[in-house]
């Protein structure tokens, strides 16, 4: 189907002119439409959820951050208010404390109420499993899946798988019991955040109920976040003080997926990580 029919379908307006705008694993577009207001839509022909969930995540997130209004969504497409991209010296303050209360929502289980995907690559997410203990989610949920998608693809050599399942052994000295479940975006790099006039746009995410320092995993990996964000969003939810030496432990989620993803130019990164974690566990 055309994006004029998703766009008669769900707003029941013609499209007076469109231009595509790459978002990589989607067709998308900047539309106007009959009326003078300006669109964006996504679209792809597989029928299936992925983008009603993006949606739903929007909508979720949306209740206690900004993200972009979600107009329409079906299995072959998604249309949300198209947001001009501005200057604001505030961004990075105003990203630290959106993302400081959305960790304040918590809930009794890790994970969400259906699977998504980070990337490319499925994320599993303990639907209707209830699992309140987040060494055992992290474990199965993200670490083992993505380590055992990584041999499959011959990613990494037996001995390395070997080695990284030993990541499983130490986890209960880096992480405790007490962790609670936070509402998290899931997908957090500086692409994911478009900057607003008066406030940022999060967009794209992978969400789920995590360790709230999960989200911070992708900041430190590719850049695009100051001191400032850190800094506002500790001054409204400190950060506890082991969080630094856990920064490996939840970057090797986000490196083993590159490398399903983006092949072995993450193998290095990946077993960065393994080797820190052996030689350096929290006490």
């Amino acid at each position: 189907m055309l994006v004029e029919t998703y766009i008669k379908k769900h707003l029941g307006r013609e499209v007076s002119h469109k231009k595509s705008v790459g978002t990589g694993l989607f067709a998308a577009y900047q539309v106007v439409l009959d009326n003078g207001d300006t669109v964006f839509i996504k679209t792809q022909t597989q029928a299936n959820q992925q983008l009603i969930n993006e949606g739903i995540e929007l909508n979720i997130l949306g209740e206690t951050i900004h993200t972009p209004k979600v107009l329409g969504s079906c299995q072959h497409s998604l249309i949300l208010e198209w947001i001009e991209v501005a200057n604001n010296p505030k961004l990075q303050t105003q990203m630290g404390l959106e993302l400081a209360q959305l960790h304040r929502h918590t809930t009794k289980y890790f994970g969400f109420a259906f699977d998504n995907k980070i990337g490319q690559i499925p994320q599993l997410n303990g639907v209707n499993q209830n699992v309140s203990n987040w060494i055992e989610f992290y474990w199965q949920y993200r670490l083992l899946y993505q380590i055992e998608l990584a041999k499959q693809n011959k990613l990494i050599n037996n001995n390395e798988y070997q080695q990284l399942l030993e990541v499983e052994s130490v986890l209960p000295n880096l992480l405790d019991n007490n962790i609670k479940p936070a509402l998290l975006h899931g997908d957090l790099w500086s692409g994911n955040v478009l900057s607003g006039k008066n406030h940022p746009y999060f967009i794209d995410s992978a969400s789920y109920y995590g360790h709230r320092e999960m989200d911070f995993a992708l900041t430190f990996m590719f850049g695009g976040f100051s001191n400032e964000f850190y800094q506002s969003y500790n001054s409204v939810y400190p950060l506890d003080a082991d969080f630094d030496k856990r920064k490996p432990l939840y970057m090797l989620y986000h490196y083993l997926n590159h490398l399903n993803i983006f092949g072995s130019g993450y193998h290095a990164n990946v077993m960065n990580c393994h080797r820190f974690l052996s030689h350096n566990p929290i006490s």
